[in-house]
């Protein structure tokens, strides 16, 4: 066993590497804070190395070795055990990795370990299975039949080269994958299994509250039988694309307009250490004054833009420019495409800036430096996917740029964004610039997606635009960041002491806790404007859209603070709206109260106030097209809580707003409001009541006292059926089954830590029946669904060859089904579940920004209850079994509930009552 040096100083955890004698890579990471332990197993094998005829067999094995092995033959038993062990578990098939990992309480971590190590010695890989899980991958392909991301994907896919892997479809179906008995298909899937999860092709993470030495045994205990066997030679793959100067004009089903311009480029996943393509993002993806998104912004031709690298196959990559047009930009698109270029044009014939390699080098130390914890089911996926290609010693190097880039390394890289190495695609619901191809728009048909598309070659030259534009030799270069921290001390301060009030008056207080118990030099500051007071439906729309323009307006001058290690947030709620601001301490007072000048002198012009009605009415209008589980959630919460709209009606409200209503909304409210502050972290009091202070003196004249309005439920009565139906472009039927307590929002903890207890007890049964046994669907989970004080718990599933009356029948046998005698639940079962729930209460904040948002809530609301958390740690400690299987008996076998369906495709109304959105 080997030490991993070079950790950042914020991080307190242990890393050491080694190679066990079947060759596998072990990473270990000793965490003094980990609260659950963690495991990942990564193997440098993924769709690109499917088999021709049978796409998507290294997605379907990840599923199959899930189900059962030699030691734990059972199916479902591996996820059942990670469930009661309050834990989780999941796993990923990407290009060229697949990756699996969970976490669990420390005292199953043996057992937890012991089960999963048998997914890479002994599966089964079962052929009563396979047609099952073949069924769920193609449920999982089809859950994603309107992902806009998935369809453009799949199009762009038939501009690389047919030679290489890119080019093919890499989730699977029931087509690519159903095609042979599952008797030849398991042989298939062995074949696979034995060629590429070898242990010289695997590295494995383990993350624990636990010395290394005994991490180091515990992988040799439970991984050293996974069975050697002769290495793979990584394969070589074809070029990517064959030639560049193609476009693709893509038709989306939603209403947007997004250009992307990729350029080849050679692999980065070796320049680790020096990162060069960061040079590049980092200028082209500027957003601060004379950036190149800045000017497209002030022009109003651009909502956003990214810039970085991707797909790369460790030969070849893209280094990808995305931009969001607006109508406007639409039009003007040959001026977008002018200034795209010679910002670039200028980039590649300025020499290579000190100024840029110095912030982009200084600012990845700092976010390396003084990270955030990481969880430990996280950082396991990331550890273990990252040694497949960097070698162990290396991995700390790995996370920031720990030299500079070579000027030739990126005068070679700007060399590559030229004309002829350039891949354009176009995604627009209506709008196609037909001049931008060789001839007329030849539309083609995406089989998998369903999906329209046109290739062709680029018909203009961008060489001549930059010849013949007049925007200077200095354009889209940004100018040197003036927000990067200086100070880093901390504070002597670390007490673990609650907010305190250090200013209060009427209509203004303002709260302050010294906060360095994370070693970090950062802080966060909050400031509550209260100002609503019984909003309908325009007065909410309104405040919407003064956070919307604000933070539209706010863009260009909170981008170089972003950069530097300061963000900020204003939100709108119930009450109003609300400012926070999070980082480094240093220079952070000056920026909020700055933030805070900024919304009181703010106004909405007219044209940035049509790009944003434009931008609503888009969300409102692809509602539709998101996925049917994430919809059936969001019409959860719009029925249950009162002062919500219909779409249609937001929709015709949008159009009627104008300027004066906006501004006339702002003017209304910036000068009447109550003022809550909260200032915690790297401060000290002095600096706290520095900005109260400056705080005061600025609102002073607006301050008011504000009624604060809690988040209002609808009165739901026991024994009633309500349903919502809702409108989905996917063909899946999808159900949400929801069980509500009505107890008038006004349930005690310990009935509120009841249903968390039910879904912990039920979440794995429910998944294993629905989904690994039933294949109902890919979707299948128990949630809780409570909203503030109302106890709440749903059953979800969303399936593509299942009615919703045939999943709504399941679900209601499977509760009938459920028995709450002493004899039905055990004691272990009921323990372990109790455990579990109190467990994820028992965790404590990881950093400030954790801590801070918890705390927050409770100095907004009147009562100030800070002991929240104490309150429901308290009640799961005290939870009695026979209690909880009386409230069950009560709420569930008798009925005392209400039931609340959630569904799309439903006929059968007589004994459900509609629910509207109110």
């Amino acid at each position: 066993m080997k030490l991993i040096s070079g950790k950042g100083q914020s991080d307190q955890h242990d890393y050491a590497h080694l190679t066990l004698e079947n060759g596998l890579t072990v990473i270990l990471v000793s965490d003094p804070m980990a609260e659950r332990s963690a495991a990942s197993l990564a193997i440098k094998a993924g769709s690109y190395h499917d088999p021709e005829q049978h796409l998507g067999l290294a997605h379907l094995l990840e599923h199959m070795l899930f189900l059962g092995t030699e030691k734990y033959p059972e199916a479902g038993a591996y996820q059942e055990f990670i469930r009661q062990s309050g834990g989780s578990h999941n796993a990923y098939t990407s290009t060229q990795i697949t990756n699996y990992y969970f976490d669990t309480l420390p005292a199953s971590y043996l057992e937890a370990l012991d089960r999963f190590a048998q997914f890479f010695i002994a599966p089964t890989l079962d052929p009563q299975y396979i047609e099952r899980e073949i069924s769920v991958v193609d449920s999982e392909y089809r859950a994603k039949l309107d992902d806009e991301g998935r369809r453009s994907n799949e199009a762009f896919k038939t501009l690389y080269s047919d030679k290489h892997p890119a080019s093919r479809f890499t989730v699977g179906n029931q087509d690519t994958l159903g095609n042979v008995p599952a008797e030849q298909l398991q042989d298939m899937l062995l074949g696979f299994y034995h060629r590429y999860y070898t242990p010289e092709n695997m590295a494995l993470t383990l993350v624990a509250n636990q010395p290394l030495a005994t991490l180091a045994e515990y992988a040799r205990d439970y991984f050293a039988a996974v069975p050697a066997r002769p290495s793979v030679e990584q394969e070589l793959f074809a070029p990517m694309i064959d030639q560049g100067g193609a476009v693709q004009v893509f038709k989306t089903n939603t209403e947007q307009n997004v250009v992307k311009f990729s350029f080849r480029i050679p692999s980065q996943l070796q320049n680790y250490a020096t990162q060069p393509a960061r040079y590049l993002s980092y200028v082209l993806g500027d957003e601060s004054e004379n950036s190149l998104f800045a000017n497209l912004k002030q022009q109003h031709w651009v909502q956003a833009l990214h810039a970085g690298t991707n797909h790369d196959d460790g030969q070849q990559a893209f280094f990808t420019i995305s931009m969001t047009l607006t109508e406007d930009g639409v039009a003007h698109r040959t001026e977008v495409l002018e200034q795209l270029f010679k910002t670039i044009d200028n980039l590649q014939q300025t020499p290579i800036s000190e100024q840029y390699l110095a912030e982009t080098q200084t600012l990845s130390l700092l976010n390396f430096e003084y990270h955030d914890y990481i969880q430990p089911v996280r950082l396991s996926q990331i550890l273990a996917s990252r040694a497949l290609d960097i070698p162990a010693e290396q991995l700390m190097r790995s996370f920031h740029i720990a030299e500079h880039a070579s000027k030739q390394d990126i005068r070679n890289l700007l060399g590559a964004l030229q004309h002829d190495n350039l891949i354009i695609q176009w995604l627009s619901h209506q709008h196609f610039p037909s001049e931008w191809l060789e001839g007329e728009i030849d539309w083609s048909h995406e089989p998998l997606y369903d999906s329209q598309y046109a290739n062709a070659d680029i018909a203009f030259d961008s060489r001549e635009l930059v010849a013949q534009s007049t925007l200077s030799s200095e354009f889209g270069l940004p100018h040197a960041n003036p927000f990067m921290p200086e100070s880093l001390a901390l504070i002597e301060q670390r007490t673990h002491a609650e907010p305190s009030i250090i200013d209060s008056k009427k209509g203004f207080d303002f709260w302050y806790k010294p906060n360095t118990q994370f070693d970090k030099p950062s802080g966060m500051i909050f400031g509550y404007f209260g100002f609503l007071k019984n909003p309908d439906n325009r007065d909410r729309l309104l405040l919407q859209l003064w956070a919307r323009l604000f933070n539209d307006a706010a863009g260009e001058s909170t981008y170089q603070p972003y950069m530097a290690g300061l963000g900020y947030q204003l939100y709108a709620h119930s009450n109003g709206l609300t400012l926070r601001t999070n980082g480094y301490n240093d220079k952070q007072s000056d920026y909020f109260y700055g933030l805070v000048e900024q919304i009181m002198s703010f106004r909405a012009s007219s044209k940035r106030l049509d790009i944003a009605k434009q931008e609503v009415l888009k969300g409102l209008n692809n509602l539709e097209s998101q996925p049917p589980y994430a919809l059936a959630r969001h019409y959860f919460s719009q029925t249950a809580i009162k002062g919500n709209a219909p779409v249609e009606v937001l929709q015709s409200l949008i159009a009627e707003i104008t300027l004066e209503d906006v501004n006339a909304f702002i003017d209304q409210h910036v000068q009447r409001f109550q003022y809550v502050g909260y200032m915690t972290g790297n401060f000290s009091e002095a600096d706290a009541q520095q900005l109260s202070a400056k705080l005061n003196d600025k609102v002073d004249s607006c301050l008011h006292n504000h009624p604060y309005r809690n988040v209002e439920l609808k009165n739901f009565r026991s024994q009633k059926n309500y349903l919502y139906n809702f409108d989905t472009r996917s063909g899946d039927s999808t159900v949400l089954y929801s069980l509500i307590a009505t107890d008038n929002n006004d349930a005690t903890y310990t009935q509120r830590a009841y249903v968390r207890v039910l879904a912990q007890l039920l979440g794995a049964k429910f998944y294993n029946e629905f989904r690994t046994e039933k294949q109902y669907g890919y979707i299948v989970a128990v949630t809780n669904q409570t909203i503030e004080k109302t106890p709440a718990i749903g059953f979800l599933v969303q399936s593509p060859n299942t009615s919703t009356q045939v999943l709504v029948n399941e679900i209601e046998r499977f509760i009938q089904d459920t028995k709450w005698g002493n004899e039905d639940v055990s004691d272990q079962e009921f323990e372990q579940a109790r455990q579990a729930v109190l467990a994820a209460y028992m965790k404590q904040p990881t950093n400030l920004k954790e801590e801070a948002l918890e705390e927050w809530p409770h100095i907004v609301a009147p009562e100030h209850n800070s002991n929240d958390r104490k309150q429901w740690v308290a009640a799961l400690e005290q939870l009695n079994k026979a209690e909880f299987l009386e409230f069950m008996r009560e709420k569930v076998e008798q009925n005392q509930a209400a039931r609340l369906l959630i569904t799309n495709d439903w006929n059968n109304s007589e004994s459900w009552t509609a629910l509207n959105i109110e």
